[in-house]
């Protein structure tokens, strides 16, 4: 039994494929997770970090059956944390030096 399981499964997206094109292929593969952590790690918190990340991370929650506590997304800190390194690198300086925050879900609308 875990404490803490962290979901990573799932198809990446290929050059040119939406999020969205994902979404049933991986739901599929996040529905059998979590059949696995249902039966072997019934009280973890668990991490979702599958893409297309909001809807796993609402996939996650109905099949597990958790506390919506329990079943975090992890997408906006990545997220954020690209984006800064990305402006820092453009602008030539640290990117300690840039604080910048992404919104919006993880895809192509984000902001």
């Amino acid at each position: 039994s875990s404490d803490v399981v962290i979901v990573t499964a799932g198809l990446p997206r290929k050059p040119g494929m939406s999020r969205d094109d994902l979404l049933a292929t991986n739901a599929k593969i996040m529905k059998d997770v979590c059949a696995g952590i249902k039966e072997h790690s019934p009280n973890a918190v668990v991490i979702v970090v599958s893409n297309p990340l909001d809807a796993m991370a609402y996939v996650a929650i109905k099949e597990l059956g958790f506390p919506r506590e329990r079943v975090i997304g992890m997408a906006g800190v990545l997220d954020s944390a690209r984006f800064r390194s990305f402006v820092a690198e453009e602008c030539n300086v640290s990117v300690k030096d840039i604080q910048a925050f992404v919104l919006g879900g993880h895809g192509d609308t984000m902001v």
